[in-house]
């Protein structure tokens, strides 16, 4: 970008304020109307407006024509012009055509009176070529004088217009006759006689290019398709006989690229120049072929003009070149030399040059919205000074004190009550039905049938309703990484008013895994006619036979959860309750106190997840040696027990009102939370599977450099027909070939694992949101919901940036931040470091400095969720002292397991002796159960005042 700019002179708005105007539409010259005049601005558009305009230039600027110094040294420097204002006598004339405005010129096109110096335009429409006649009117009384457009005659075309070039063909003098070329690439030819002929150019003309005439040498050059710079002469194109034509051209040139634009100019008496702007070189060509100078540009044009100072017959004659960038750059060039650069307001479509009342040799523009302005180059820069750097240290308490400070302003600025409206209003506009339609039948899928021999797959339908009419919408299904869909996105555009689509998508079980959940959400986003885009979300539980089959019980566990449910269910037998909770995999009347599941894919290793029922109690364990099967079983019996899943069928979540009530009546609540070193584990698993894909990536990059060089060292041993080298690079290549092919199987099977611990470190992370938010003596309020949000994500790693250093700063901040902090933790912890987050971000190829925040999040995740843990530990010892009960795990003893009397009636004896000793060193004033709730009313008020002290979001 230059440091000066365009200074701006004059500018106005042309009557069409679409994206009507080309590099065709603006044509600058003197049409001779009075006497004295300057040059007139003359712009078509496609929507048939013809406009010409002269800029008056206002009445205290000086004319810079006139010679009197003095009266420019009064009225100021030519660097000190004013901004003129826009009047409406600068306007001559505004007509609007009946067709659209393809090109447009002005010349000497009839032949009436020799002795009249006005100039007819010509105004090229897609089928018509038309002659207009400038009249001027004067005016009576106090009313100025107004022109009219009057027609002279027009030619009917027989084909669609391309563009539109005039000139004395033939060499005639005082007269000028018109060249239209079609889409196809030929010529129409039309004299003031009222002759016309067609002709056609030698080469094929699939794709028309800019056509101009060289008036000193009697030739027209033009691009052809296959970016080759020819040159015709005129009296062969004119030839009537096709056996008397030439259809060669007398010369040609490779330009290698398409011609933006294509412009003629004569600088010399035995010389003209044709400038060719192409997509990446500016081209300077003389009309005998030779090339004078070929630029190449760092830039994408747009458009360009060429114009030549002085008169081409005087030795001082320059050829000057403007060229516009795409990033609003004007450039200057005299010949293949850049003299200067500025900065255009705006990007044009089209550029020009003319001599208007005040300002000689102006720059005119136009915008791709009919924006015209005329500008010079102005001579004071615009400075730019570099700001200086921040190097205060950073500060957690100033950080949070100024997020406050903006969520206050936020929270100032935002009704609520607009995003209630703006819901009701896209529900009413578009009504999104799914739903799952029968039940589950054998998967077809070809990759996944071959990995998964026993899956099935279910078929989901999605139905869309459409009140308004609607200029795009798009659906988009969202599942696991764990299950696949046969197409998760579609979009449609100008979608009709009261139109109703249905779309049917199949769902299936993509790796051999469970996944974390089993919701497919489907989104729906549209733009209404105001422009505004709105988003419909709707969820569905999928079939849990996609995932689970049922297997034999198991009799000891390494992960245990109890689950208590308030009031009990219905049916207070064991067998009963398991057997109506999961009718698809217990048998009818079966009455086991124990149900075990498995995974469809992957099922054949032992790992299951085990239920069993109290017998005459409302509690229910869950059970496993693995942490990532628990989440999907978990929630699934979670949501069976509040009532908000059909029985053996997935329906939407929450959609009717009598569930809603069910599910708040029924409270589920688990006691206890898993240990954190089975996530703990599963974060080091994740980051050493991240470190191999990238060591295989590195290893992958040498490998195909070194057969990049083989393959180079092979061409050169080829080209020297040295055979006895070429066994030895041949050798070389095969095994380097083997090397790449096998890093790249590595790399796949690699990936695969890796994705495979995204999906069991998501259900772990689910596993422990699901505890968090149905623990029965969690401290409230909202620093805990974000805790519970914070872990119910998917874990995802970008090509920049890996999941734990994405989630580092969320639960730093967590642990540092609110009552979860622990004050003489606090102190100990080391400072936040950036120097040492952006060394180990910049040495990426380091395998240390890969697990370095792979390392933090785990102290601080451990640090975070353990104080957590403790808070609901201390608070659940408090209330079982209180209340005073004698109920432990004995209540899942009353009937054991098939596999496991001995050692249940052992755990229940165990049990019973506990909770007798228990009860006798109870003491019976209560002092320790006031002194227990008196530290946990501390604990909750403190997460209260924290919220009404700073009340921040995280």
């Amino acid at each position: 970008m230059s440091l000066f700019k365009v200074r701006n002179w004059w500018k106005t708005q042309c009557p069409t304020i679409e994206p009507a105007y080309d590099s065709f539409s603006l044509h600058c010259a003197r049409l001779c109307i009075e006497e004295g005049e300057k040059d007139s601005l003359v712009v078509g558009s496609h929507t048939g407006q013809l406009c010409i305009y002269r800029p008056s230039g206002g009445t205290n600027l000086p004319d810079l024509d006139a010679e009197d110094d003095e009266q420019g040294n009064a009225n100021g420097s030519a660097n000190e012009l004013a901004e003129n204002v826009f009047q409406h006598a600068d306007v001559i004339l505004e007509v609007q055509l009946p067709l659209p405005v393809l090109g447009v010129s002005s010349g000497k096109f009839t032949t009436t009176n020799k002795t009249d110096p006005r100039l007819q335009l010509a105004v090229l429409h897609p089928m018509k070529l038309c002659i207009y006649q400038l009249v001027t009117v004067d005016g009576l009384a106090d009313h100025g004088d107004h022109t009219r457009l009057v027609t002279l005659y027009d030619h009917a075309l027989s084909k669609p217009a391309f563009s539109l070039c005039h000139g004395p063909f033939g060499g005639v003098k005082g007269r000028d006759f018109l060249c239209v070329q079609h889409l196809d690439g030929s010529l129409r030819f039309f004299e003031q006689d009222g002759i016309s002929y067609e002709r056609t150019l030698a080469t094929d003309r699939y794709i028309p290019a800019p056509l101009h005439y060289v008036p000193r040498v009697d030739c027209f050059v033009t691009v052809a398709p296959s970016w080759v710079l020819e040159c015709y002469r005129y009296q062969d194109v004119a030839e009537a006989l096709e056996t008397l034509r030439r259809h060669d051209p007398i010369w040609a040139l490779c330009i290698g690229e398409y011609a933006l634009d294509l412009q003629v100019h004569q600088i010399s008496n035995t010389e003209s120049v044709i400038v060719i702007l192409g997509e990446n070189n500016l081209l300077c060509v003389s009309d005998t072929g030779k090339v004078r100078f070929i630029k190449k540009l760092d830039y994408s044009p747009v458009c360009f003009h060429s114009f030549v100072t002085g008169w081409y017959w005087e030795p001082g004659a320059r050829l000057m070149l403007a060229v516009v960038s795409e990033s609003g750059s004007l450039l200057l060039y005299e010949s293949d030399q850049i003299i200067w650069s500025a900065q255009l307001g705006h990007v044009p479509v089209a550029i020009g040059r003319a001599n208007v009342a005040g300002l000689p040799g102006a720059l005119v523009t136009l915008g791709p919205t009919g924006a015209l302005a005329v500008g010079y180059l102005g001579s004071e820069p615009q400075l730019f000074r570099v700001p200086a750097l921040n190097l205060a240290p950073f500060e957690i308490a100033r950080c949070q004190k100024e997020l406050l400070e903006l969520e206050r302003e936020i929270r100032a600025g935002v009704d609520p009550s607009d995003a209630s409206i703006a819901n009701a209003a896209a529900e009413r506009d578009v009504k999104l039905e799914v739903a799952i339609q029968g039940e589950p039948v054998p998967c077809t899928e070809q990759q996944v049938t071959v990995l998964l021999s026993s899956s099935e797959m279910c078929q989901l339908s999605v139905t869309v309703r459409v009140e308004p009419k609607l200029e795009m919408l798009q659906l988009t299904v969202a599942t696991d990484q764990a299950i696949g869909c046969s197409k998760d996105a579609f979009l449609f555009r100008d979608v009709a008013a009261h139109s109703t689509e249905r779309f049917d998508v199949w769902l299936y079980p993509a790796v051999p895994t469970l996944p974390a959940s089993r919701t497919a959400t489907v989104y729906c986003s549209y733009t209404n006619k105001q422009g505004i885009t709105r988003v419909l979300e709707r969820s569905v539980l999928l079939p849990v036979r996609l995932f689970l089959k049922p297997a034999q019980p198991s009799k000891e566990a390494q992960h245990k959860l109890t689950l208590t449910v308030v009031p009990p269910p219905a049916q207070h037998t064991a067998g009963s309750v398991l057997g109506r909770l999961f009718p698809e995999f217990a048998p009818e009347g079966s009455s086991a106190s124990a149900l075990a599941l498995q995974p469809v894919a992957g099922g054949g290793d032992g790992r299951k997840v085990t239920i069993v029922a109290a017998k005459s109690t409302n509690r229910f364990r869950v059970q496993s040696d693995e942490l990532g099967l628990m989440a999907l079983v978990l929630e699934c019996l979670i949501g069976r027990l509040q009532g908000r899943e059909s029985v053996g069928h997935a329906t939407e979540q929450d959609d009717a009102a009598g569930r809603k009530d069910h599910s708040s009546r029924v409270q589920v609540t688990i006691g206890g939370v898993p240990s954190v070193s089975g996530l703990i584990r599963s974060l080091q698993v994740h980051c050493d599977l991240r470190k191999a894909v990238k060591q295989l990536e590195t290893d992958l990059e040498i490998a195909t450099g070194q057969m990049r060089l083989f393959e180079r060292r092979f061409v050169v041993k080829l080209q020297e027909r040295s055979l006895r080298a070429l066994d030895g690079i041949l050798m070389l290549l095969k095994r380097n070939h083997t090397a790449v092919a096998k890093v790249c199987l590595q790399i796949k099977t690699m990936r695969q694992k890796l994705k495979l611990a995204q999906i069991d470190l998501t259900a772990i992370l689910r596993l422990f949101h699901l505890c968090y938010s149905h623990a029965a003596n969690a401290p409230g309020g909202k620093y805990l919901e974000h805790l519970t949000a914070l872990l119910a994500h998917s874990v995802l790693d970008s090509t920049e940036q890996s999941y734990e250093e994405m989630m580092l700063p969320v639960v730093r901040f967590l642990h540092q931040t609110g009552p979860l902090k622990n004050t003489t933790e606090q102190s100990e912890s080391t400072p936040f470091d950036e120097a040492f987050f952006y060394t180990a971000k910049q040495t990426d190829r380091d395998p240390v400095d890969l697990s370095a925040h792979s390392h933090l999040l785990q102290g601080q995740l451990q640090r975070l969720l353990g104080r957590v843990n403790d808070r609901i530990t201390a608070a659940t010892t408090a209330r079982s002292s209180g209340s005073g009960s004698g109920r432990n795990s004995v209540d899942f003893e009353d009937q054991p397991l098939p596999e496991a009397h001995n050692e249940e009636a052992e755990e229940e004896e165990e049990e019973d002796e506990k909770g007798q000793n228990e009860e006798a060193n109870r003491p019976t004033d209560g002092s320790a159960g006031v002194e227990e709730f008196a530290q946990l009313s501390a604990t909750a008020s403190e997460w209260v005042n924290y919220e009404k002290i700073s009340d921040l979001p995280l």
